[in-house]
């Protein structure tokens, strides 16, 4: 009697965990797997299955495995979801640079083009070293690229070395507990863009931001809040620069981040000492600033002398809300205003005490 009474247990067992599956795997409407075991073997193939123009939500599942694909979601998909099983072992990948691909916009591994795009637990690369000999002469590397508005990112990295993330178009992104690495101008481009509770890290000494805003058109760019600013792990950068303007207009705050003492005390740079140079007056328009920012690379004092120190009025402009409002850019024609929300969201903050040193250990604690 007790053998059947387990054996009952153990079929229900299985047939609810097999309810489980099944009703977990109708949430998904296209499911990509190496191993063949879903719709397709390839994510560029899930890309073109997305119904053109679609009202409501695509959402594609990327099982585990490195994807070595140049990938394009182009404007008329739009509303897909993108989820890997985790951000560690579901990797986009390619390894276009600038001089063979043709400039540094088509050097892409990942372009998206489409609006309302939200993905998580993806890890988007481009494996290029752009300071290695053979790229010297265009050694620009894009792991992901920007031209569609409201895209969200959770729980992913993006991942690579010179223009890592190229926020393109001067439209709306939010990246919430993500990690980011790269080494010359690794962020950069036209995006109004809010980066909350991320890992920030440079593999060289360079600069961290490359913002190209136009003068006087936007109220924000990229916008840094409670970040953790840091050298990528047991590496040599000791020198970085929280970013150079690229455009005349280049708009970039720190707003409560903790910065490694790989910052230098000036915090930021000209995008060119040279008179001739086209940006070499790039500095005086521009907006730089920085609030309640703590750690050993923060010395407000010793901050380049046309850069800002934010007053507390001043930094409570920065919300979510008002950063991504439509009237918070006169360069572009924004549809709506916008309150990205993540839900299921259960990421605890990365922000280490005001005490420590560095944040290697809080970043083995990470995501």
């Amino acid at each position: 009697m007790k053998k059947v009474i387990q054996a009952i247990y153990f079929l229900l067992f299985v047939f609810s965990g097999t309810l489980f599956a099944q009703k977990n795997s109708s949430i998904y409407d296209i499911v990509v797997a190496k191993d063949g075991s879903g719709n397709f073997t390839k994510v560029q193939d899930a890309f073109n299955a997305v119904p053109d123009n679609s009202l409501k939500h695509t959402v594609i599942y990327i099982k585990s495995g490195i994807y070595k694909e140049k990938l394009k979601l182009t404007s008329n998909k739009q509303k897909v979801t993108l989820i890997g099983e985790s951000y560690k072992n579901t990797i986009l990948t390619y390894d276009d640079y600038a001089e063979t691909a043709g400039g540094t916009s088509k050097s892409f591994s990942t372009l998206i083009e489409a609006n309302d795009f939200f993905a998580e637990n993806i890890t988007f690369e481009n494996t290029i070293d752009s300071n290695l000999p053979q790229y010297k002469k265009g050694g620009q590397a894009v792991a992901l690229m920007l031209n569609g508005d409201r895209s969200i990112f959770h729980k992913c990295k993006i991942s690579g070395f010179q223009d890592t993330f190229y926020l393109k178009a001067n439209k709306r992104t939010y990246i919430k507990d993500c990690i980011l690495d790269g080494t010359t101008d690794f962020i950069f481009g036209s995006g109004i863009a809010l980066f909350e509770n991320c890992f920030i890290q440079s593999k060289r000494d360079s600069y961290i931001t490359a913002s190209n805003q136009d003068v006087g058109k936007n109220k924000y760019g990229f916008v840094f809040r409670d970040c953790i600013i840091m050298a990528y792990p047991k590496n040599v950068a000791t020198k970085v620069s929280l970013g150079r303007p690229w455009g005349a207009g280049a708009n970039v705050v720190f707003i409560h981040c903790f910065e490694e003492s790989h910052i230098t005390p000036e915090g930021w740079s000209v995008w060119s000492n040279d008179p001739e140079h086209k940006a070499y007056n790039n500095w005086k328009t521009a907006f730089y600033g920085e609030y309640d920012c703590y750690g050993p690379g923060y010395k407000s004092d010793t901050r380049i002398s046309w850069s800002h120190q934010l007053s507390k009025t001043e930094a409570l402009e920065y919300t979510k809300e008002k950063i991504f409002a439509v009237n918070s850019t006169t360069a572009n024609n924004l549809e709506e205003d916008w309150n990205p929300i993540i839900e299921n969201e259960n990421c605890r903050s990365i922000l280490p005490s005001k005490k420590a040193k560095n944040a290697d250990s809080f970043f083995e604690k990470g995501f």
